[in-house]
């Protein structure tokens, strides 16, 4: 089943589909999330806070458009507004960064002291990107943990002109690279 029918039967009160959906896109979820908001452990809560707030707004989706552009517009806009209104802290903690770290390289079957060197990059790469503003972290996310087109982008951020996601996406991307220009000191990601 698709995920357009599958909201239609979840915004009808159908537990099974909802489950589904959330299997489906969890992990989109939770990863535009971590990206937006800097720090795993408020992300985790972000996505919680995202799957409930969907209950209430599911039946307000239209079948007729692409659900999963609809559903990181939600995410992205509820993390937004909380990461907005929390005061402005360190962007994560160097512990999650670590962590973060440390399953990436896990995951990684290369030598030792070449998954040392990547984690240690990964850890300034996120790091950097943690401290971009808050509209680069999330057309990145969406770009990049979402896996959405521009069009997608486009839809996802409220229905924005194509040429002004690509923009902002440009301009996310060279912010991103200065700022780890800075941070690896001429060093090689």
């Amino acid at each position: 089943m698709d995920d357009s029918a599958l909201a239609v039967l979840a915004a009808a009160g159908d537990h099974a589909a909802f489950a589904a959906l959330l299997d489906r896109h969890g992990g989109r979820v939770l990863a535009v999330a971590s990206r937006i908001a800097g720090n795993r452990t408020l992300a985790e809560d972000l996505c919680q806070e995202v799957w409930l707030h969907l209950l209430r707004v599911l039946p307000r989706y239209d079948p007729a458009r692409p659900f999963s552009p609809w559903l990181l517009h939600v995410a992205a806009n509820l993390c937004r507004n909380r990461v907005r209104g929390e005061r402005r802290r360190p962007a994560g903690s160097l512990d999650a960064l670590t962590t973060e770290g440390a399953e990436f390289a896990q995951a990684d079957a290369a030598p030792p002291g070449e998954r040392a060197e990547r984690e240690e990059t990964a850890v300034v790469v996120r790091a950097a990107r943690d401290r971009l503003p808050l509209s680069y972290r999330t057309i990145l996310a969406l770009r990049y943990e979402g896996d959405l087109s521009h069009e997608e982008i486009a839809e996802a951020l409220g229905g924005l002109p194509i040429g002004t996601v690509k923009n902002r996406l440009h301009r996310a991307r060279e912010a991103l690279a200065l700022r780890l220009d800075k941070s690896l000191g001429g060093r090689e990601p």
